[in-house]
C-alpha cells in the first residue's frame, strides 16, 4: 500500500539534490497497483532509472497497466523498440523474456541493463500502453505528470521532469509531490486525475486528438524526435499527417519479400513461376488449388503467391492464415514465412492460444501483413474462426485476407466441411494429391471452396529437375503362423458372408475385410524380412536412412526398434509424441540432417510434407491402399540434396501364400494381392532401375507370376507360409 512506504511524502524536490526516484518513484512504483502518466518526452532511461520499485509493480499478480500519454515525437532508439514491440510475435515475446529474465520473472538488474529490450517486452505483453497525444498547430504538448494508485490512496508528482532518465534524476528540475491521504494535498491530487483523464482522452483546447499506439504507427503521426523540442510546424505536419492529407508508408511496417537468390521465374524451379501466373489469372483470380510433386516446392510457391498479392494490395492491412495438418508442418512453415521477412505467430505451438491471438490483432492494427499458421483443427474451430472474423470487421480500414492450406487434401473430413472459414477472400490450397481417394464427397467440398486446380506439376516432370532419380527395390514375404490362420479364418467368414448375399458396404462384412486387410499391413513378416534385407544391406552402410512402420500396429515399431538396437544401428524415433515436443524434435532431425544417426524410425506423422532433404534411402515397412500416402513416402526421399544424386526406395510386401488362392479361387484374395502389386508398378513406373534381368520388372513379374502363373511355367516361389523373396540386384555396401 501506498501509504506504508515510509517515504511517500508531500513536499517541493529540488533535483539532483534530492533523490526524488529513490524517495517517490520507485516506492511509488514498488506499492502501486496501476501507474498513469503524462510526457512531453519519454525515452527508455526512466526504465533503466527506476528498475527496482517497476520490477516489483511488473512481477505483482494484480497489478495492471502502466498507461502514458506522450507526445508524438520520439527518439530513434524508443521508436524502433516500440516498434519492435507491436510487431512482435508472442513466441518471439516468451523468447524475449527467456533471454532477459532467466526464471521468467522481471528483475531489476535486467531491466536496468536491458532497458530498450524491456520497452519492447512490455509494449508486447500489455504491460504498457502508449497513448500518443496530438497536439493543435499552433499548441505544444510538454506535461510531466506521475500517478501511483493502489486502488485506495494516491501518489501525484508533477513538475519539470520527463519520464526519462535524466528528467528524473540528473537534470535540474523540480518535482511536487501530493498524497491523496493529507487532507491538504487531497484537492490537489484529485485535480491531477482530473488533468490526465482530460489528456488521456483528447480533452484540451491545445490538443488535436488523442491516438492508440499500433493506430499512431500505422498513419505515420509520430515524428522521430530531434534534439531539442518540436517547432509548431513540425506539430502541424504531425496533425495532417493524422487527418490523412499525407500518410507515406512506414519503412518498418511488417512486409514480406522474395528472397533475392530464389530462382522462381526460369532454371529447374521455372515451374513454380508458372504455378504462381495461373493462380493469378485464374478464372476467379488469387483462388484454386496447386497439384506439385511432394519435394517441388509447394511452400515456396505459395509465399510467392501472398508476397505478390501483398504487393498488389498497396500498403493495405494483409492477414494470411496458413492451415497444415500436423506440428512438424506448422514448425516448417514458420520457418519458411521468417525467410520471407515476417515473424508468424503460430497459436498451436503457443501455451495460450487467446494471448498468442491477442498479439497477431494487435499488430494488424499497426498495417502490414501479418501471418498466422495453425493446425487444421485450430482452423476448423467456430471459436477461432469467429475470433479472427469479429476482428477482421471491427478493423477501421479493412483487412485483406488469404488462406494457404497446406496438405489440402486433410481439410475434406467434416469438421472443415462444417465449419469453411467463408470470410477469407484469397485462397489457395496445397497438395500432391489434391483427390480424396474413396472420398468423392470430400474432394467436391476441396474443390467448391479453394476453386478448381489452376496447376499441376507431376513425378515425370519433377525428377530430375527438382527431384532425384531413385531405385526402386521390391521384397516380398508370405503371411506365416498366428497370422495365417487368422487370415484364413478371416477369409472364410468373408466367404460366408458374401455368399449369402451381404454387400461390402454393409458394416459386418466391412469389419472382416478392415481386419483383414491389417492383417497384410502389419504383418509380423515383414519384420523376419526386414532384418534379412538390412543383413544383405550391411547395417554398418546405413546413413541417412528412414524406416516407415505402420501406425495401426504400435508393437510393429517397438520391434524395428529392437531390430536396429540388435544390428547396432543408430537410429532415433519420429513419432506423434515426439511431434508434441518441438525442440525436441528439431534436435532429433538436425541431429540426423548431420550424420550423428543412421536411421529414423518414423510412423505415419512424416507423411504430410514434413522436410528432411538429407534422406538417401527408405525402407517402407507399412504398406497403404492410399495412393496419396505412397505419394508422399516416397517424396520423402527424393528431394534434391548435396552429395545425393539419387535415393533408393525399399518397398515391403506381405501376401498370402500363392496356394491359398490357387486353391479356393478367391476372388477377394486376389483384389488384395492386386492392390499390392499394382502400388508396386506405380512406385517403380518412374525408376531407374526398371529394365534388364535383374531389375524391377523383371522382379515384380516373378511375384506375379506366382499368382497368376502363366500356362507355360511354374513359379515354385510364394507357396509356403513365411517365405521371402529379395530384390535380385539390392544395393550392397555405400552406393554413392
Amino acid at each position: 500500500m501506498l501509504r506504508r512506504e515510509p517515504t511517500l511524502k508531500p513536499g517541493f524536490f529540488k533535483l539532483p539534490e534530492e533523490p526524488v526516484a529513490d524517495n517517490t518513484l520507485i516506492p511509488g512504483f514498488r506499492a502501486a497497483t496501476s501507474v498513469r502518466g503524462a510526457f512531453g518526452w519519454f525515452t527508455a532511461g526512466w526504465i533503466e532509472r527506476l528498475a527496482p520499485g517497476l520490477a516489483e509493480f511488473l512481477n505483482r499478480e494484480q497489478a495492471g497497466l502502466i498507461d502514458f500519454t506522450v507526445a508524438p515525437a520520439l527518439f530513434p532508439n524508443e521508436r524502433a523498440a516500440i516498434e519492435r514491440g507491436v510487431r512482435m510475435s508472442a513466441e518471439e515475446a516468451m523468447q524475449l523474456i527467456g533471454d532477459l529474465f532467466g526464471k521468467g520473472r522481471a528483475e531489476a538488474p535486467a531491466l536496468a541493463r536491458h532497458a530498450l529490450d524491456c520497452l519492447s517486452w512490455m509494449i508486447a505483453n500489455d504491460k504498457l500502453r502508449l497513448r500518443i497525444a496530438v497536439p493543435t498547430p499552433e499548441s505544444n504538448y510538454h506535461p510531466k505528470i506521475w500517478l501511483f494508485d493502489d486502488g485506495e490512496n494516491q501518489v501525484l508528482a508533477r513538475g519539470s521532469g520527463n519520464a526519462t532518465g535524466r528528467g528524473i534524476a540528473e537534470g535540474v528540475e523540480h518535482i511536487d509531490v501530493d498524497v491523496s491521504w493529507l487532507p491538504s494535498s487531497q484537492e490537489r491530487v484529485n485535480k491531477g486525475i482530473e488533468v490526465l483523464n482530460a489528456w488521456s482522452q483528447g480533452k484540451s483546447l491545445g490538443i488535436a486528438e488523442v491516438v492508440d499506439l499500433p493506430e499512431a504507427l500505422k498513419r505515420n503521426i509520430i515524428a522521430t524526435a530531434p534534439d531539442q523540442p518540436p517547432k509548431p510546424l513540425q506539430y502541424e505536419v504531425i496533425v495532417n499527417r493524422s487527418r490523412g492529407i499525407r500518410e507515406p508508408r512506414l519503412n518498418s511496417i511488417s512486409q514480406l519479400q522474395i528472397p533475392h537468390h530464389l530462382q522462381w521465374k526460369q532454371g529447374q524451379y521455372a515451374h513454380q513461376g508458372e504455378a504462381v501466373e495461373a493462380w493469378e489469372k485464374a478464372a476467379t483470380p488469387e483462388t484454386g488449388v496447386i497439384a506439385m510433386a511432394t519435394g517441388a516446392g509447394k511452400t515456396l510457391t505459395a509465399l510467392i503467391c501472398a508476397t505478390r498479392s501483398q504487393d498488389r494490395l498497396q500498403c493495405k492491412s494483409f492477414l494470411i492464415v496458413i492451415s497444415a495438418p500436423s506440428t512438424p508442418l506448422v514448425l516448417q512453415w514458420r520457418e519458411e514465412v521468417k525467410k520471407f521477412g515476417v515473424t508468424p505467430v503460430a497459436p498451436s505451438l503457443e501455451s495460450n492460444t487467446d494471448q498468442a491471438l491477442t498479439h497477431l490483432f494487435r499488430g494488424l492494427q499497426g498495417g502490414g501483413t501479418h501471418v498466422v499458421i495453425v493446425t487444421n483443427n485450430l482452423l476448423c474451430t467456430k471459436r477461432f474462426q469467429t475470433t479472427v472474423a469479429s476482428k477482421l470487421n471491427a478493423h477501421r480500414d479493412g483487412v485483406a485476407t488469404m488462406l494457404i492450406a497446406d496438405e489440402a487434401h486433410t481439410l475434406g473430413a467434416e469438421s472443415f466441411i462444417a465449419n469453411k472459414p467463408d470470410f477469407i477472400q484469397k485462397r489457395l490450397a496445397l497438395s500432391a494429391t489434391p483427390e480424396r481417394q474413396y472420398d468423392p464427397d470430400g474432394t467436391e467440398e476441396i474443390f467448391d471452396f479453394f476453386g478448381p486446380e489452376v496447376y499441376e506439376f507431376g513425378l515425370e516432370r519433377a525428377i530430375g529437375f527438382c527431384l532425384v532419380p531413385y531405385n526402386y527395390y521390391v521384397h516380398a514375404s508370405t503371411l506365416n503362423g498366428e497370422e495365417l490362420e487368422e487370415f484364413e479364418r478371416l477369409t472364410r467368414l468373408i466367404g460366408v458372408a458374401m455368399g449369402s448375399g451381404e454387400s461390402e458396404n454393409e458394416s459386418r462384412l466391412q469389419g472382416l475385410l478392415i481386419a483383414r486387410r491389417r492383417i497384410i499391413e502389419t504383418a509380423q513378416s515383414k519384420i523376419e524380412l526386414l532384418r534379412e534385407v538390412l543383413v544383405r544391406r550391411g547395417p554398418g552402410n546405413l546413413s541417412h536412412a528412414l524406416i516407415y512402420a505402420s501406425a495401426k500396429n504400435p508393437k510393429q515399431f517397438e520391434q524395428i526398434g529392437e531390430l536396429l538396437t540388435s544390428l547396432n544401428v543408430k537410429w532415433a524415433p519420429v513419432t506423434q509424441e515426439t511431434t508434441r515436443e518441438p525442440r525436441k524434435l528439431k534436435r532429433i532431425l538436425d541431429s540426423f540432417a548431420k550424420g550423428a544417426g543412421q536411421v529414423l524410425l518414423a510412423k505415419k506423422v512424416l507423411d504430410e510434407g514434413v522436410d528432411i532433404p538429407s534422406i538417401r534411402e527408405a525402407f517402407i515397412v507399412a504398406s497403404s491402399t492410399v495412393e496419396r500416402e505412397w505419394v508422399q513416402r516416397r517424396g520423402r526421399v527424393l528431394r534434391l540434396h548435396p552429395g545425393k544424386p539419387w535415393a533408393i526406395v525399399h518397398d515391403f510386401l506381405a501376401l498370402p501364400p500363392a496356394r491359398l488362392t490357387q486353391s479356393q479361387g478367391s476372388q477377394g484374395l486376389r483384389k488384395i494381392i492386386g492392390t499390392e502389386l499394382n502400388r508396386a508398378y506405380a512406385f517403380g513406373g518412374h525408376a531407374r532401375n526398371v529394365a534388364g534381368a535383374d531389375g524391377l520388372h523383371a522382379d515384380l513379374e516373378r511375384i506375379s507370376n506366382a499368382y497368376w502363373p502363366k500356362a507355360s511355367s511354374e513359379s515354385g516361389i510364394m507357396n509356403k507360409a513365411g517365405e521371402f523373396v529379395i530384390a535380385s540386384a539390392i544395393p550392397r555396401g555405400k552406393p554413392w
